[in-house]
């Protein structure tokens, strides 16, 4: 009972002290590395862009306990960026705002994937000049540290919470397209908090980077933040460097869910997916029809009678080296005209879904893998 009279009281207070105005809690959780990179940027946006409208409400956001944050130095960046209310007293309002609907009091939960704003507005993460000495510092353990460098960040094959997730890779399948970006004339960092699957390969522009091993807090943010393009089977880093506005290579995305659809940053490959009985690679539409294309549970697969076919080295060398071709020359492939057959089939299913949780589509898919599902 002792939310009720906190709730009471902060009702009436910001009901007298601020009429006609709301106060907004975006409750944010510290628990997953991504969420700590994108939810402060989506609260900044929805913030200024209220403001931008007229609105006078004060918003705040809930960073929860720092004890249960992945990433400490990014729980701290946020406090001291943003106007925060403790997680306790949060706690103590929910129940009674949601029973009471106090007009004047508004909880939201954070959103990662409402990002068309990305290009449009500058991060909210730090880019001091300590940052360029560190990335510095680092860069010099490469043979030419002056070359650009692509940033590969991979979820570990063993997951222990997820061991079944398709997105859990061996590295080794990634080494052949680290090679091929070498000869390129880009450097390769690997970065890993910690892994206990070591880098194998022996090529001095590629550097395996463990930040709780080898490096300092706050590496991740100094590295990926110089990054000429990141190459992920979607872990945290990829939302970091979503966060940092650079560009994203998505290797193997079968579940449309988890791809950032609302930024043109994203750009993604889907991996084959093919029916268990005939043995035949589905096709969008197909996979569509098995109700596929919104889901973000791999075993939905299993029940639908499909399997997820995840793309071996040389087709990952393959699709590395597209991308690279295709943004070097700004191919009109990756333009919308291009993009929308796929876009087209994916919203006459799931439209309401789509842009609730997005807002306008704007990822693109590797012409590669259109011409192979659509």
């Amino acid at each position: 009972m002792l939310g009720f009279p906190v709730a009471l009281l902060v009702a009436t207070i910001t009901r007298v002290l601020l009429p006609r105005r709301s106060v907004r809690i975006v409750v944010m959780d510290p628990r997953y590395f991504g969420h700590q990179c994108l939810e402060p940027e989506v609260f900044w946006n929805d913030w200024q862009s209220a403001k931008e409208q007229g609105s006078r409400d004060l918003w705040f956001c809930c960073l929860g306990k720092k004890s249960a944050a992945a990433n400490s130095y990014l729980w701290e960046h946020t406090k001291q960026k943003f106007p925060t209310v403790p997680s306790w007293l949060v706690t103590r309002l929910a129940p009674w705002v949601r029973m009471m609907s106090f007009a004047n009091i508004i909880l939201m939960e954070a959103s990662i994937y409402r990002l068309g704003f990305l290009v449009d507005r500058p991060s909210t993460l730090p880019t001091a000049p300590t940052f360029s000495a560190r990335r510095d510092e680092v860069l010099a353990k490469l043979e030419s540290p002056e070359r650009p460098y692509v940033v590969f960040t991979i979820r570990e094959p063993d997951v222990s919470y997820d061991p079944d997730d398709p997105r859990n890779r061996k590295i080794d399948d990634f080494v052949p397209a680290m090679h091929s970006l070498t000869q390129r004339g880009f450097n390769v960092i690997r970065l890993t908090s910690k892994t206990s699957y070591p880098l194998e390969i022996e090529n001095e522009h590629v550097l395996d980077w463990q930040v709780l091993v080898d490096g300092h807090e706050g590496d991740e943010l100094a590295i990926v933040s110089g990054a000429a393009f990141v190459v992920s089977s979607t872990t945290g880093g990829d939302c970091l460097a979503l966060a940092y506005r650079r560009p994203v290579l998505y290797i193997d995305s079968a579940r449309l869910y988890l791809v950032f659809l609302a930024t043109e940053l994203a750009t993604f490959q889907m991996p084959d997916i093919v029916d268990v009985l005939t043995g035949e690679r589905l096709e969008l539409q197909q996979i569509l029809a098995r109700n596929l294309g919104w889901t973000g549970e791999a075993q939905s697969f299993v029940e639908a009678g499909a399997r997820i076919v995840n793309s071996d080295a040389s087709k990952i060398d393959a699709l590395v080296n597209e991308y690279v071709d295709l943004t070097s020359r700004h191919s009109q492939k990756l333009d919308s005209e291009h993009q929308m057959k796929w876009r087209q089939l994916l919203l006459a299913r799931y439209r309401d879904v789509v842009t609730t949780r997005h807002g306008e589509v704007r990822a693109r898919m590797l012409p590669s893998s259109i011409e192979e599902f659509v």
